[in-house]
């Protein structure tokens, strides 16, 4: 059986080990260049994963039986041409171009009744600086078809607009903007486990992410402590979302804002988290999520215990304030050997160029933990992570 992979980076690699391991042929879709997953593929088609013409004609050589991806948004509509084009499982074109442009995510929220924020599209300065001044400040400015909070700010004033649009516009592939409502409260995030149309499981998990006014996710824990009612209500507005959009077989990525006990969907994607998402749910649901995900796109999609194993864990990505060139790495035997660790992994060695940190690539390598809580397992992985000695000059 082969299983076509769209993306080849660090978030890829363990979708494609595990379909090796299943006994698959892995047929991965990447540009030719520094990515892991292309050393592990049985297969490379040197593709841009947003061209959906020559990813279908790859799909239809190689006979697939399956397309997914993890971790990333913009190969999202290509997976949903080739699902549509060859009757394959999964979230078709239509609605994988819902949950990949936040404009027409938007207006499928609106149109459905799924509480989210006000906004406007914009395709002018002049526009959002207008729109901004009539939602009131602060705001967020966001490009539309964006990843991995690329080119979303969150602006406290008219002057600080002008480059907020400038950027959001800078990362996308589209011509136009959302200016938004900023929602006061607190954001965490969910992954819904999605069987044919309905919703199998939901995981609602912490979030870390860095300071605004560009807020990137470097984390995650569970479980989350919220009061039943607010639970409640995140279930409610998630399988909202979910039929709003149309997703379909997949692992949905979801973004809530949690404001006076009301809850609100900011965005839902048509795939899995990143920043170690698929490990944290294996760890506390006590199954191989990527074997899921799997399963899914070939219609064959493993059933979700009730039984638990419920260990609270968190996850952090290791990064740098600043760029330059890693001079030395020294990790402490007292961490290698700690028995709350379960993973760290390093994507750098010495001599290598890095920057800092701004968005999930900039990424130096990642830990996980266990503990008793998941506020202990998010203390035990930021005290675990500042104790490795990166020197970069």
């Amino acid at each position: 059986m082969k299983i076509m992979i769209l993306g080849a980076g660090i978030y890829q690699v363990p979708l494609i080990k595990k379909v090796k391991e299943l006994g698959y042929i892995a047929i991965v879709v990447s540009p030719i260049g520094n990515y892991p997953g292309l050393k592990i593929a049985d297969h490379i088609v040197d593709s841009d994963t947003r061209d959906k013409e020559a990813i279908l004609a790859a799909a239809i050589k190689y006979e697939i039986s399956g397309i997914l991806t993890t971790g990333t948004d913009v190969a999202v509509p290509s997976i949903g041409y080739v699902v549509d084009k060859l009757n394959l499982p999964g979230t078709g074109f239509l609605a994988s171009q819902r949950s990949m442009d936040k404009a027409l995510m938007k207006k499928c929220f609106i149109s459905h009744n799924v509480k989210t924020a006000h906004y406007k599209e914009v395709h002018t300065l002049v526009e959002a600086k207008k729109e901004a001044n009539f939602i009131g400040y602060p705001v967020m400015v966001k490009a539309i078809d964006s990843s991995g909070s690329r080119g979303i700010t969150k602006v406290e004033n008219e002057a600080e607009v002008e480059p907020a649009f400038k950027e959001a516009l800078a990362v996308s592939q589209a011509s136009k903007v959302i200016v938004e409502q900023f929602i006061e409260g607190y954001e965490i995030g969910a992954q819904a486990l999605v069987r044919g149309d309905k919703v199998d499981k939901v995981f609602i998990h912490n979030d870390v992410v860095t300071q605004p006014p560009i807020s990137v996710p470097i984390g995650h824990s569970l479980p989350i402590t919220l009061a039943s009612s607010v639970l409640e209500q995140c279930i409610e507005v998630i399988n909202s979302a979910v039929k709003a959009i149309g997703l379909k077989n997949t692992v949905a990525n979801v973004d809530l804002m949690i404001c006076d006990n009301d809850v609100f969907v900011l965005e839902i994607g048509a795939r899995m988290g990143a920043t170690c998402l698929p490990e944290n749910i294996s760890i506390y649901q006590g199954i191989d999520i990527y074997e899921y995900l799997i399963g899914l796109a070939i219609g064959k999609p493993l059933p979700v215990q009730s039984n638990m194993s419920k260990q609270p864990n968190a996850s952090l990505l290791i990064c740098s304030e600043k760029t330059g060139v890693v001079e030395s790495i020294n990790i402490p035997s007292r961490l290698k050997n700690h028995p709350m660790l379960v993973d760290l992994k390093l994507d750098v060695v010495e001599g290598d160029q890095v920057n800092a940190f701004k968005v999930g690539p900039d990424r130096l390598g990642h830990i996980i933990v266990i503990s008793d809580t998941s506020t202990e397992a998010e203390a035990l992985a930021k005290e675990l992570a500042s104790s490795i000695e990166l020197i970069i000059k």
